[in-house]
């Protein structure tokens, strides 16, 4: 099956232009929208894509994803706009101008869950009355560090006060790091310009460089990010997706999930179909993220899966893809 991806844009109430990814008819039945999470962009969902007209039929859904703001191709966040509160109103602008009237079933991955957690905390109405069902897949309800990496919960405290400075560095040296390399390419070019040989061959070492290090930094963090043996172009994707972040998204919103702590924003969700999906291997956000979320939600299911990491719907795509599929039929049933 071939899938015809519409690609369009809606404007946020601060000017920000969001990205929005589309496939299926507008009067489908249900619209599953998928919102990914902290330095991912709609291509993480690109399985789902794909799967869900395949299983449930091209014309009996309609297959909406967006990214958020400072992330994919949707504009950077301006300053003051990485927060968790933000985020639920661009799901709103989106639900408004894109998504309609119709039955929604709502997929967050990680920092997407969290945004329908803020979205159910900030507007409750809009659940049962138009997201009818929802998967909260490798994402957290509040205590972000705890257990992170794969450390010691007695070492929480310190990863919280710690975290939100390492993070900012991060961000401010990934803006140190474009500013650099714009000016290598501008370089770069004046020196083709002038056949500058010399200039071209120390453009190239700095080229190689740069790859070198990219290439030592990549099995880390394949390591905290995937499971056990992932697929090299999953992880690639991923990868492609996180070099494109501003710092100044990358630092800002970690540091808005860091105070995120919405378990009590979980009782909208009680009288709806919730799928919590999680893997073993997940060392950004332990399983006992998902076994909090269960206990707060009681009504929802539960599923782990062994080996995986954070990046479920990569990892185990066709297991999400039928687990949103289900959903979709339970809102049409």
């Amino acid at each position: 099956m071939t899938i015809q991806l519409e690609r369009s844009g809606v404007t946020a109430a601060d000017g920000v232009r969001l990205n929005v990814e589309m496939t299926g008819p507008a009067d489908a039945p249900v619209t599953v929208l998928l919102v990914h999470g902290w330095t991912c962009s709609t291509r993480s969902w690109h399985n789902q894509v794909e799967g869900l007209p395949q299983i449930l039929g091209p014309d009996a859904v309609r297959v909406v994803t967006y990214d958020h703001r400072g992330h994919g191709r949707s504009d950077p966040a301006p300053a003051g706009t990485t927060r968790l509160d933000q985020l639920a109103d661009d799901l709103i602008t989106v639900l408004d101008e894109v998504v309609g009237d119709g039955p929604v079933v709502y997929a967050g991955h990680s920092m997407g869950g969290m945004t329908l957690m803020a979205a159910a905390d900030r507007h409750p109405e809009l659940f049962g009355a138009r997201i009818r069902a929802a998967a909260l897949v490798s994402t957290t309800s509040g205590h972000l560090t705890e257990g992170a990496l794969g450390l010691p919960t007695r070492f929480d405290p310190a990863a919280t006060r710690i975290a939100p400075r390492v993070l900012n560095a991060v961000g401010k040296r990934i803006d140190r790091r474009d500013a650099r390399r714009a000016q290598a390419r501008a370089a770069e070019a004046e020196a083709r310009a002038a056949e500058l040989a010399a200039r071209s061959r120390v453009a190239g070492a700095a080229r190689r460089a740069a790859v070198l290090a990219a290439g030592l930094q990549r099995p880390a963090l394949q390591r905290v990010v995937f499971g056990r043996k992932p697929d090299p172009a999953e992880v690639e994707l991923f990868m492609a997706d996180l070099a494109v972040v501003p710092g100044a998204s990358y630092g800002g919103f970690f540091e808005t999930m860091l105070e995120h702590d919405r378990g009590h924003a979980l009782k909208v969700l009680d009288q709806l179909p919730v799928e919590i999906m999680h893997g073993t291997r997940d060392r950004l956000l332990p399983p006992r993220h998902a076994n909090r979320i269960a206990a707060e939600l009681p009504s929802a299911r539960l599923w782990i899966y062994p080996g995986a990491g954070h990046m479920l719907m990569q990892e185990r795509p066709r297991d999400v893809t039928h687990r949103l599929a289900s959903l979709a039929r339970k809102v049409t049933a």
